[in-house]
């Protein structure tokens, strides 16, 4: 056939086709002998067609970071070159196998394998070494992956709402992402608001974003811009809750309180400008706030959760400010306090309430509670709360008292609640308020009935196949072996099954960045007790083995012999700038904090846990800490140490303690908990107030509910 000037172009001769043919045949037998002739020459397994390439050359220079291709990264440890091989190659590889399983059309194998290819191509010279992040990442990435091929995948993303959303573009195109969506607008409607961008064009993003709205009518205000995608598609609702959120923006713009009181208002309970006016009183709306959340699933119930703690803690700092006055002075402010109102105070002021203004809200909450048993109690408050109320109880020693004002029967049915149905919740905070309540108690009958009840559920749960719910209570069931309640043959052969991980002590080793500095962040807050608090800090390390740097809006504690540990830390004075030059000087370095410390009131906690990355070893939380807290500091960095205290910390405590840590570091020595409480409980006994202020310290190793996460988190593989 004649060629035309197109075709000539295109035109290959015969035997050029052949030479290559036969040049690919040669290329290919050298390959297979260098090969068997090289066994320990790097394969990276991904998929056979073009597209697994893009992983496999991902893999491959990340390889090379070292200069060697061989399969693995020299990091400078052994350890975290092996863990390092198991995340990036090992990791990686089953990833690539399990996309390549029929399972998946050719179409969701490109995209897959292109969500593996962007979150490897993330890994650089500079953050290669934070291991953790990624194992985090391509881990969940492979459950997520399994759940899709078992058809459990709506479970899997319920169980973990926060990677969930790290991971949405991985699965927003799932069957079951609107049932996802749809649970987490109940549970975290703060993390559907962040994340709308991503589904704002799918069919179900306005059911989810209008019941988000439901659930959190104040976190959704911050977004009624005229220009946000939140306030547009709110607007082009017809649900009737949404419109009123509207209609109060729209009167009283984001300064009114009545969306707290949304569930009033949607009820018929009170007009908008009713409930206006009643949120500009304090006294009022907590009490209108008090008698919404007895209600059973109200509206707004994650606003009305924030706000009833921003509002207790007001009042219960001031009882605490005035510990010294004779309770009529000290009282006076909440004596006309109804029973629910005072116990409202006590279960939402957890993080900061002080034993003496606990016993005293306690007292007059049951002269006031009578003549109606606790039971009743509280049935009536919608038993909101009460699980943390009975740990409280527990740990302030006054849960026989309240026991004692109801009938045997009632004490019975109450523990069995308390101990029942853990598994039905979206997350572990009612699992690890029975965790902490336990350490505190010490009634044989009431342990005999946790016992039976833990037993049960673990049972039913195991025979309907609930795996999370079996986890649990399997995990509860360690804290009976050592305890003389009965036989323990069952509970120790479950809690076998279901080992508690100890948390003892954290090697030298880990406390150290690569170039051999161990570096502390700690964050002062310019309230009440800043200055005392930081001024006496710094003298604390005014010695011999120290030299303090001033910086100007923050200090670097630096050791002068031994072990290189710096010691950050802003001046109290300076909070904003001396925060902001801090995170700047870490940025810029690439450092990350190996200990961090937060110096301030609970209200502030938030600020210094977004801080907390994953070689974060050690945390010193300055109040008790709640099951949001020290979640968040765990999902952050998994195998983090917290300290806590049942009270706001005291100076006389944390000197002392933060000096033992620092010389144990720079001496070379493991952290262990124990030899460390030890030390420091000889270190504060001569001072009486202090002393009994360390006793409601929580050690690391005996932190129940922190114990309970991340055993549970390892074991689900969270």
């Amino acid at each position: 056939m004649p060629l035309n000037a197109a075709n000539k172009l295109l035109y290959v001769p015969r035997w050029l086709t052949v030479a290559k043919i036969l040049f690919a045949a040669l290329l290919l037998f050298c390959f297979c002998t260098t090969i068997k002739a090289n066994p320990n020459l790097p394969i990276y397994a991904g998929s056979n067609e073009a597209d697994g390439d893009i992983v496999d050359g991902e893999q491959k220079r990340i390889d090379l970071f070292d200069g060697a291709e061989d399969g693995m990264v020299d990091l400078g440890d052994s350890a975290i070159n092996a863990y390092a091989q198991r995340v990036y190659f090992k990791l990686v590889d089953s990833i690539q196998r399990v996309i390549e399983k029929p399972d998946f059309d050719v179409t969701r194998k490109n995209e897959l394998r292109e969500y593996l290819y962007t979150q490897l191509h993330k890994v650089n010279r500079a953050n290669i070494y934070s291991v953790k992040r990624f194992d985090n990442i391509f881990r969940f990435m492979l459950g997520e992956l399994n759940a899709i091929r078992q058809h459990q995948l709506c479970g899997y993303l319920n169980n973990n709402v926060v990677q969930g959303f790290n991971t949405f573009s991985l699965i927003q195109n799932e069957a079951c992402v609107d049932t996802f969506l749809l649970f987490a607008a109940k549970t975290r409607p703060d993390l559907v608001f962040l994340n709308f961008r991503n589904f704002r064009n799918k069919d179900y993003a306005l059911p989810v974003l209008e019941l988000a709205t439901k659930a959190a009518p104040v976190t959704v205000k911050r977004y009624f811009n005229p220009s946000d995608v939140i306030f547009k598609a709110l607007k082009t609702s017809d649900d009737t809750v949404v419109k009123i959120v509207l209609e109060i923006m729209a009167k009283y713009t984001r300064r009114s309180n009545a969306f707290t009181l949304i569930d009033d208002i949607a009820n018929g309970r009170c007009t908008i400008e009713q409930a206006d006016e009643i949120g500009s009183d304090p006294a009022k709306f907590l009490q209108a706030m008090l008698r919404i959340r007895a209600r059973k699933n109200p509206l707004g119930v994650h606003s009305l959760e924030d706000d009833l703690t921003i509002y207790s803690l007001k009042f219960v700092r001031v009882l605490n400010d005035l510990h010294n006055e004779p309770d009529k002075v000290r009282f006076a402010s909440i004596e006309r306090f109804s029973a629910q109102e005072l116990y409202t105070m006590v279960v939402y002021s957890e993080e900061e309430i002080f034993t003496s203004t606990f016993n005293g809200l306690f007292n007059r909450m049951m002269v006031k509670m009578a003549p109606i048993s606790g039971f009743e109690f509280l049935q009536d408050l919608g038993d909101n709360r009460f699980r943390t109320f009975i740990k409280m109880c527990a740990g302030f020693g006054k849960l026989s008292t309240f026991l004692q004002s109801m009938t045997p029967v009632y004490q019975q049915m109450m523990m069995i609640n308390f101990a029942s149905g853990l598994g039905d919740y979206g997350d572990l905070s009612q699992s690890v308020e029975v965790a902490d309540a336990f350490g505190s108690i010490t009634d044989p009958l009431v342990l005999k009935i946790l016992r039976g009840t833990i037993k049960l559920e673990y049972i039913k749960q195991k025979s309907q196949g609930n795996t999370r719910g079996a986890a649990i209570y399997g995990l509860l069931s360690n804290l009976f072996v050592d305890r003389s309640v009965g036989s323990s043959d069952w509970f120790s052969s479950v809690s076998k099954q279901y080992a508690v991980t100890r948390f003892d002590k954290i090697s030298n080793s880990k406390l150290f960045g690569r170039d051999s500095i161990d570096r502390w962040l700690i964050y002062f807050y310019n309230d009440e007790d800043g200055d005392a608090s930081f001024s006496t800090f710094i003298k604390t390390f005014k010695d011999e083995n120290w030299n303090v740097v001033d910086s100007g809006t923050y200090v670097i504690i630096q050791s002068k012999m031994g072990k290189s540990v710096h010691i950050y830390a802003n001046k109290s004075k300076d909070e904003y700038d001396g925060q902001a030059a801090l995170e700047q000087v870490f940025a810029n370095n690439d450092y990350e904090p190996n200990v961090m410390v937060h110096r301030g009131h609970s209200y502030y906690a938030f600020k210094t846990i977004e801080k907390v990355r994953e070689n974060t070893q050690i945390f010193v939380l300055g109040s008790c800490g709640g099951y949001h807290s020290i979640s968040g500091i765990i999902e952050r960095s998994p195998e983090v140490s917290i300290i806590s205290s049942k009270q706001i910390g005291t100076r006389a405590v944390n000197n002392p303690m933060l000096k033992l840590m620092a010389e144990y570091i720079r001496e070379g020595k493991d952290v262990d908990w124990q030899l460390l409480w030890n030390d420091l409980d000889a270190a504060v006994k001569d001072n009486p107030k202090a002393y009994e202020r360390f006793m409601d310290y929580i050690p690391p190793h005996k932190n129940l509910g922190a114990i309970f996460i991340k055993t549970y988190n390892k074991m689900m593989d969270l």
